[in-house]
């Protein structure tokens, strides 16, 4: 009778679980696989702004891109933003959560609303389980580099980083917002020309409370419109970088609408001015070891002087040396092309690259943000030594102070040893 007994409150504890579990099973065969969610057409995210709105897709419609912004800092709620190549768009999300900065996404459009909030386009009604499809995380997206008078309706959404930015006097020591009784408030961001902004903080920001800082110098943030009004929105704290001497935007010594005085407009060298082993740092030219201590430095082989970096016989782990160009206006060139040549020896790595930045500051190569310019640059498949074109390199697509730069790369441990050398190198107006 015990074992009976036994039998029966064994049944009647473990089929109800045994239930219980079967319908948790059946349930999550009720959830589609985000796999299964159809494409259908592609949209690009400047094909998105382009249409009319109100509209609410019917159909099977997909848009690619990387979210910049997401609302874990309490900045912005049920919200994030998306970038791809060319444009942006806040997303207005039926939960909070969910999708994260950083994550490369397809958002299925359908039973989306695209619409605009006081001006600002956006796209409502996302379900995160239901219309977004993550394909990576951890995808990096550069800031685009702006100056405060270049941020209007056209740059919605769009991740951006200015430089000589501070905050007006008169805010400076206050909180970034109202964190006590949970309220936005607008602080007042100014350039070195009396250019200004609004930074728009939530009183549910993790950093509310904090105390605007007093000093000039980055900030990187999403730009956002409301009732005609640009605002920047704070991703993380951290990238306030507000440290250095502040500017007076009513000095006329700032009216130069950040032009450089030791700017050049054109560049011709040849290297012919160096002696062998000299390090590449005449004329506003700057040679920098990043990582080890090899610079770029001139070779000579019969009359010819050229530029050269290698990893060959150093004593270090590693080298990443840059050839940096002087500050060269851009502006005053109708259409600025760049051109060079380049040969390669011994290769055993592509560690040569040509690169193109506004914001570096004549010393500090790894707090500009450098981007790759396509060239055609020596390589495995030339010979020893021959020189090789790198073609007109197009630089119309950018305006202000700019430096090039020569990267190179290399491990004499691992082997990674190739040399690159540079010569001929011409900047002009191609008109």
């Amino acid at each position: 009778m015990f074992k009976f007994i036994k039998r029966i409150l064994f049944i009647s504890l473990v089929v109800p679980g045994l239930l219980w579990m079967q319908g948790c099973i059946h349930d999550d065969f009720d959830e589609p696989d985000p796999e299964d969610i159809p494409i259908g057409t592609v949209l690009t995210l400047s094909e998105l702004r382009a249409m009319d709105v109100p509209h609410v897709f019917e159909g099977d419609y997909s848009v690619y891109g990387t979210v910049t912004m997401d609302d874990k800092s309490g900045n912005i709620y049920r919200s994030a933003f998306v970038q791809d190549h060319e444009a942006a768009i806040n997303l207005r999300l039926q939960a909070p959560g969910g999708i994260y900065e950083g994550d490369s996404v397809r958002i299925y459009l359908k039973n989306t609303e695209l619409s605009t909030y006081q001006g600002m386009l956006q796209l409502d009604n996302v379900n995160v389980d239901q219309n977004i499809i993550k394909k990576e995380t951890g995808v990096v997206v550069d800031p685009v580099q702006v100056s405060i008078a270049d941020i209007g309706s056209d740059m919605q959404a769009h991740l951006v980083k200015l430089h000589d930015v501070q905050f007006v006097e008169e805010h400076v020591g206050l909180y970034f917002a109202d964190e006590e009784n949970l309220q936005a408030l607008n602080r007042t961001l100014e350039d070195c020309h009396g250019d200004t902004i609004l930074v728009r903080t939530s009183g549910y920001a993790n950093f509310a409370s904090e105390p605007i800082p007093e000093g000039n110098g980055t900030l990187i943030a999403v730009v956002t419109e409301h009732r005609g009004t640009m605002q920047l929105f704070i991703r993380h704290f951290h990238e306030v970088n507000l440290d250095g001497d502040r500017c007076d935007p009513d000095d006329d010594d700032n009216d130069d609408n950040g032009e450089d005085p030791d700017a050049v407009t054109s560049i011709d060298e040849d290297f012919q001015g160096y002696e062998n082993y000299d390090e590449i740092t005449a004329n506003g030219w700057s040679s920098i070891a990043e990582t080890g201590e090899r610079t770029w430095i001139c070779r000579t082989f019969d009359d010819d002087h050229f530029a050269q970096a290698t990893a060959f016989n150093s004593n270090d782990d590693y080298n990443i040396m840059w050839m940096i160009t002087p500050a060269v206006d851009l502006d005053a060139s109708a259409q600025p092309v760049l051109e060079f040549l380049s040969a390669q020896a011994h290769y055993t790595h592509d560690g040569f690259s040509l690169h193109i930045a506004s914001d570096f500051n004549g010393q500090d190569v790894q707090d500009a943000t450098w981007e790759e310019l396509p060239a055609t640059l020596a390589g495995s498949g030339d010979g020893q030594y021959d020189w090789v074109d790198s073609g007109l390199i197009d630089l119309s697509g950018y305006s202000g102070i700019v430096h090039i730069a020569w990267r190179y790369e290399g491990s004499d441990p691992e082997g990674n040893t190739g040399t690159f050398r540079v010569n001929n190198v011409r900047l002009y107006d191609n008109e």
